[in-house]
């Protein structure tokens, strides 16, 4: 029992160490120095847990990845309907809130993580496999607009989405979780002319 708890405890000190110097130093810089010093823990005893620095980056990715999954499970198709981007009424999608909440509860873990390219990408892929099972739910395919191109209609959804959540996490998420979720939603309703401020005009 005493040994599980220790293991605990250095995962823990680990954890800290990762975070608090992938804030400060950036996740490029970081060392296997920086983090045994931080954590007050010998050389020996980190790689006891890990491999090297990428196996610890992998290990933090991995485990935010399969907790994202497991909230975001929620289906899409209750609200994956047409709606107004000034609607008062406007109903977010559980599977944005639950990922919004999730990522304001691992805040400090996820924007050091979100840097590295091989994280971002898989988020994105985990993104698409929801949308595209409850678009398949709601119309029996995942293909989006048949006036796109079906690849670049599903990353400019995708895009725009973790765009927006890049945004916040990089400015350390002013926005409340419900808030950033509404922008979200407002965002994937709005068109270009909307986003960029111009109202279309028709000659009479």
């Amino acid at each position: 029992m005493a040994t599980h708890q220790k293991i605990i405890n250095t995962e823990r000190k680990i954890k800290q160490a990762f975070i608090y110097l992938g804030n400060t130093k950036g996740l490029e810089k970081l060392t296997v120095s920086d983090v045994t010093k931080y954590a007050h823990i010998n050389r020996s005893t980190f790689y006891a847990h890990y491999e090297d620095k990428i196996a610890l980056t992998r290990h933090f990715e991995d485990e935010v990845l399969n907790k994202m999954h497991t909230v975001m499970e929620s289906n899409l198709a209750e609200t994956m309907i047409n709606q107004r981007a000034d609607d008062e009424n406007l109903r977010t999608y559980p599977a944005v809130i639950q990922m919004i909440q999730f990522i304001h509860q691992e805040f400090d873990l996820i924007k050091v993580l979100m840097v590295d390219a091989q994280f971002y990408d898989a988020v994105k892929d985990q993104l698409r496999q929801i949308i595209d099972r409850d678009l398949f739910m709601v119309k029996g395919s995942t293909r989006m607009t048949a006036k796109l191109p079906d690849n670049y209609a599903h990353e400019i959804v995708l895009a725009s989405i973790l765009s927006v959540v890049q945004v916040w996490v990089h400015q350390g998420n002013p926005e409340s979780p419900e808030e950033i979720s509404q922008i979200i939603m407002r965002m994937l309703y709005m068109s270009p002319y909307q986003l960029l401020g111009i109202e279309e005009t028709t000659d009479k």
